[in-house]
């Protein structure tokens, strides 16, 4: 019994051994003869591969961004240089500075473009179309401007009746210089219209401006600043250089004005509009001795040296200097009782006092418009003066071999007032001039 226990057992481990043996060598696909069997596979597509990435290559470092950016630079830089060019040239061609302005149009290559040679066309146009001046040359004068009329009003006397006949209104003079330059007046040097000719006889040479255009003279006479508050004080350099005026208030305040008289006021304005002077030409400062120049009295070496730096800028500025007299004395000197020792004494005393300010002049503005005669003009013309401006307003220009004679009108309440006709004819429209509150002139 036991044997056969053990035989079962032995039988059954057989059995189990043999089993373990088929599963440990049993795959899918492979029979039990051995025989391999292909199991069916579907077929799958494979997993596409990544398309591949293309990285630039890095360029070559050229500087070509460098480059471009100076290229816009050196542009921008033409472009500013070529309307600098562009608008000094304009202001040349205003002033009728023609073969300046063309000059600097073509001075730079670099800067030659369509914009300039329209320009320069335009200006060759212009100054081929200039006609020649025959008719009548103006002559108007000022003295310095009152700058407070209500001062002067509430102080009347006669000084006062004085100054509202013979000065005009600062306010006044603003408003006239626009209506000549609208009647077509250009400043024009005197000198450039009269001098001697080859055989040393004056002439009065050919004028060319474009058509509607007329020449003017503009003087300004005796500019000693001695007529107290309400005007100018005196003339000053300020600290750039510029011409100025000094102006001390009826409270006692010192003011620096830049249009304080009549020379800053044109200077300013032939600035705004260049085509009111021919060449930069202003007008004639008429200046007398006795009581100094632009305030200045002329006593000491420092009042010399700084009047004539103050001439100097005027000059550069384009004005001219006249004798206007030294002593400015009716009684023996400039009046019918005129005697020839004393107009010799004058001019002598004027060349030794003023002549070194302002320096030499051919041009001589008789005070009070006085005309001499005999060897008191010959005593004039023989010291060099051969253009003499008289204050008759019918005065006639006359051209002798030695000598200019011409009229001026001189602009102040009087004429103003009495001879508006020959004011509203041939300058300005009176009534849109005249200050409302200027007082009535004084009965002669």
């Amino acid at each position: 019994m036991r044997k056969s226990i053990y035989v079962l057992i032995l039988l059954i481990m057989i059995v189990g051994a043999w089993l373990v043996s088929r599963i440990w060598i049993f795959e899918p696909g492979i029979s039990s003869d051995s025989e391999v069997v292909q199991e069916p596979v579907t077929e799958q597509e494979p997993d596409p591969e990544p398309e591949p990435v293309f990285e630039p290559e890095p360029e070559p470092d050229t500087g070509d961004e460098d480059y471009s950016l100076a290229e816009q630079d050196a542009a921008e830089e033409l472009a500013l240089r070529r309307n600098a060019v562009l608008e000094e040239s304009r202001l040349l061609f205003r002033g009728y500075f023609y073969d300046e302005a063309i000059e600097l149009l073509n001075a730079d290559e670099t800067l030659i473009d369509h914009e300039t040679q329209t320009l320069e066309s335009q200006i060759i146009e212009a100054r081929n179309g200039l006609v020649r001046f025959d008719g009548d040359i103006k002559h108007i004068s000022f003295r310095s401007l009152i700058l407070d009329p209500a001062h002067l009003i509430s102080d009347s006397n006669d000084r006062t009746d004085t100054f509202n006949e013979g000065f005009v209104y600062q306010s006044e003079l603003f408003r006239l210089l626009p209506q000549l330059l609208e009647r077509g007046y250009v400043l024009y040097n005197v000198n450039e219209i009269f001098n001697k000719g080859a055989d040393g006889s004056m002439r009065r040479n050919a004028i060319y401006l474009p058509r509607g255009k007329r020449p003017l003279i503009l003087s300004v006479i005796d500019p000693s600043y001695r007529h107290g508050i309400g005007f100018a004080n005196r003339v000053i350099l300020d600290e750039h250089g510029e011409l100025a005026t000094e102006v001390i208030t009826p409270a006692g305040e010192t003011l620096i004005t830049y249009d304080g008289d009549v020379h800053l006021v044109v200077d300013a304005f032939v600035q705004e509009n260049p085509e009111f002077s021919y060449r930069g030409s202003k007008g004639i400062i008429a200046t007398t001795g006795h009581l100094g120049i632009f305030g200045y009295d002329l006593l000491t070496d420092g009042s010399v040296q700084d009047a004539i730096a103050i001439s100097n800028m005027f000059k550069e500025n384009g004005w001219l200097f006249a004798n206007h007299s030294y002593t400015h004395n009716r009684v023996g000197f400039w009046g019918p009782e005129s005697n020839p020792d004393n107009i010799s004494f004058d001019v002598r005393r004027w060349r030794e006092a003023i002549e070194p300010v302002v320096g030499s002049t051919n041009i001589f503005v008789a005070p009070f418009g006085f005309l001499l005669s005999g060897e008191g003009m010959q005593t004039i013309i023989d010291n060099g003066y051969d253009i003499y401006c008289t204050a008759d307003i019918s005065q006639a220009i006359t051209v002798n071999n030695t000598h200019v004679i011409m009229g001026r009108m001189e602009i102040g309440g009087y004429t103003l007032a009495r001879h508006a006709d020959i004011l509203n004819r041939d300058f300005f429209d009176v009534a849109s001039v005249i200050d409302p509150h200027r007082p009535p002139i004084a009965s002669r």
